[in-house]
């Protein structure tokens, strides 16, 4: 049982997480012989940033449908079809206030130390979790333990801040020189939350609790870097006896991928 490696996080963020940065125009700038015939020539960083922000916008709306039972009825997806139609007609700008407007707390962009993080699919606030509504016990599997409702918890429920030792680069790279902390959580591009020590303390629920699932996933987690917070909340309702489950993301298995269980 384990959560993102911090190092993976801060290469590849998680599928409800994006980092968006403009990519640097050529020294030499383009060639004149392939300029418009207006005379102006496409800024390539305007063209990379539209390209990544239509990437995250698309990618959170197959997210959405893909959780749906049955394809939902047009009416409801005609939000994030228009979102998108502003996105391509009105630029970076104005496709993501558009998403914001439609999605609400659904939707949010954090620009943090010149990186711009959209979040899509969770929300940044919710009624708490009641204590003693999460248990960990052994899963029976070869996972070890995991987190099990005890009640029923409905869908948005706020299940928990991530919590430890909080690290930069250097006390991250001293304490794990191979680049895997198990129980870390990269917060930023530079800080991280190590919650070890947490790890083997059974008797009370903590997020570093929760098992991996790509495919089935009942919880999410919202970033908010300039808080250095991340939060985990409930993405649809759990039944009593139904494990929590999160993804961890694709980076965190790389170089095991034998070893993801669905």
């Amino acid at each position: 049982m384990r959560l993102p490696g911090a190092l993976s996080e801060l290469l590849s963020p998680p599928p409800d997480v994006a980092g968006l940065e403009p990519a640097a125009a050529p020294a030499g700038g383009p060639s004149s012989a392939q300029a418009p015939a207006g005379g102006r020539t496409p800024d390539p960083r305007r063209l990379v940033a539209l390209a990544a922000a239509l990437t995250v916008l698309g990618e959170a709306v197959f997210a959405w449908l893909s959780s749906q039972p049955a394809l939902p009825p047009v009416e409801e997806v005609a939000g994030a079809l228009a979102a998108g139609a502003a996105l391509v007609a009105g630029g970076v700008p104005a496709g993501l206030a558009a998403a914001k407007v439609l999605m609400g707390d659904m939707f949010h962009v954090e620009l943090h130390r010149g990186r711009l993080y959209v979040c899509a699919g969770v929300p940044s606030r919710g009624p708490p979790l009641a204590p003693g509504s999460v248990a960990v016990r052994p899963t029976g599997d070869a996972r070890g333990n995991g987190a099990f409702a005890s009640v029923r918890i409905p869908a948005g429920t706020h299940i928990a801040d991530y919590s430890g030792e909080l690290l930069d680069r250097a006390a991250f790279a001293e304490r794990y020189p191979d680049g895997v902390g198990d129980y870390a959580m990269a917060v930023d591009a530079d800080m991280v939350m190590d919650a070890a020590a947490a790890a083997p303390d059974t008797s009370s629920f903590h997020p570093v609790h929760m098992n991996h699932s790509r495919v089935r996933p009942n919880v999410r987690r919202f970033y908010r870097r300039s808080e250095r917070r991340v939060s985990f909340f409930a993405a649809a309702d759990i039944e009593p006896g139904q494990e929590l489950l999160n993804d961890y993301g694709r980076a965190y298995w790389y170089g095991r991928q034998h070893l993801e269980l669905p």
